[in-house]
């Protein structure tokens, strides 16, 4: 199943062990490399909330309701994940970042992005520039980095449909 981000951010997180609600979804710490989703970053629930992180391989289940974790102690500290914390203050967040084609050409800037619920690879990003709107799939994405994606300079770019006056979307 493919879902925006959008309507990911602050979904419950649940460890299935309990059937408690534990933490809520923040963002997602992406892998440059395989446009893949590596951690989940989430915001712990009670009075004093922290900040942790859900390695990939920990996700039970995705959906638009609920990240499902087998236990409470998949979520760890920034700080046991070694590899995640080098990296924390250098990734890309993807939202907000401006796209550029190969040739330098500015594309416009991340609103949102769709994931895969299993695979949990970003299936395509929507851009904004201006009063015009881009969908660009993942296949065409060169590079991610801090503040930049590049692309390629020959693929297709699809314009979304416009949603007709009363009309409501779908989910």
């Amino acid at each position: 199943m493919l879902i925006e981000f959008s309507q990911l951010k602050n979904l419950p997180v649940f460890e299935l062990d309990n059937q408690t609600r534990v933490a809520e979804l923040s963002d997602f710490f992406v892998d440059e490399e395989e446009i893949k989703v590596e951690a989940v970053i989430v915001k712990t629930t009670g009075i004093f909330h922290q900040q942790k992180f859900i390695s990939a391989k920990e996700i039970v289940d995705l959906s638009k309701a609920a990240l499902i974790v087998q236990n409470a102690e998949s979520l760890v500290d920034p700080k046991e994940i070694v590899r995640l914390q080098k990296k924390m203050k250098k990734r890309a967040k993807i939202i907000g970042e401006k796209v550029f084609s190969k040739k330098g050409e500015f594309l416009g800037t991340v609103y949102d992005y769709v994931i895969e619920n299993v695979s949990l690879t970003i299936s395509r990003i929507y851009l904004k520039k201006l009063f015009d709107q881009r969908i660009i799939h993942s296949s065409a994405i060169v590079k991610i980095e801090q503040h930049k994606i590049t692309v390629k300079d020959n693929f297709e770019m699809v314009k979304p449909e416009p949603i007709p006056m009363g009309a409501t979307k779908l989910a």
